[in-house]
């Protein structure tokens, strides 16, 4: 189950905010051992987490939050102007019709659509193109490892990368960015078996 929240509703979901900051720490810092800023001993929260960011989160049927993404405006500071500027310096955005995605993070959810993805993946892929229609955003960019690009690809959303690293410690990484249409919104229920499991639940 796919659900939005924003940064200025942390009172009011505390304990949904606490989660989701602690998933961030447990992918970033702990499995891929990121220089990440760590809160309190156990949550992954910058700058960026303002009141004005935009979540997107995968919940299971306990409500549990099973996969999460970071939507930033690019005409409001966003990591491509701060801590990404050094990774891909050419790389410049700024208009409020782009909208940047950071912090994708998961835990082992073993619920796999058919194309071999797994179902928070492609709720998450699906919740960003649903969000881009209703908000007027024209595309997104993001950073992301291969790992995370074949998912991309398998979700029906496949990234035109922009930028890949070549060398050094994020050798592989990539920046890309991804148009929002209603194509693209069919392309990702295609892809990921999920426009079957609405229109059954239809």
């Amino acid at each position: 189950m796919a659900m939005m929240v924003q940064g200025f509703q942390r009172t009011q979901y505390p304990e949904l905010f606490d989660e989701m900051f602690r998933l961030r720490k447990k992918v970033f810092h702990d499995e891929k051992g990121w220089d990440v800023n760590i809160v309190d001993g156990e949550f992954e929260i910058d700058e960026f987490d303002r009141d004005d960011t935009v979540y997107l989160l995968s919940l299971d049927e306990s409500r549990n939050i099973v996969a999460s993404v970071r939507l930033l405006s690019t005409a409001s500071p966003h990591m491509f102007a701060g801590p990404f500027a050094h990774m891909f310096p050419d790389v410049q955005f700024s208009s409020p019709l782009i909208w940047e995605a950071t912090r994708w993070a998961g835990t082992h959810d073993r619920r796999l659509q058919p194309n071999g993805v797994s179902y928070s993946a492609c709720d998450i892929c699906l919740s960003a193109a649903r969000f881009g229609l209703e908000y007027g955003v024209a595309q997104f960019v993001g950073v992301f490892e291969p790992a995370l690009r074949r998912i991309y690809r398998r979700c029906g959303m496949p990234a035109r990368v922009i930028s890949t690293i070549q060398d050094g410690p994020y050798r592989g990484i990539s920046a890309g960015i991804w148009d929002v249409s209603a194509n693209n919104e069919q392309a990702i229920l295609r892809a990921t078996g999920l426009e079957t499991e609405f229109a059954q639940a239809a």
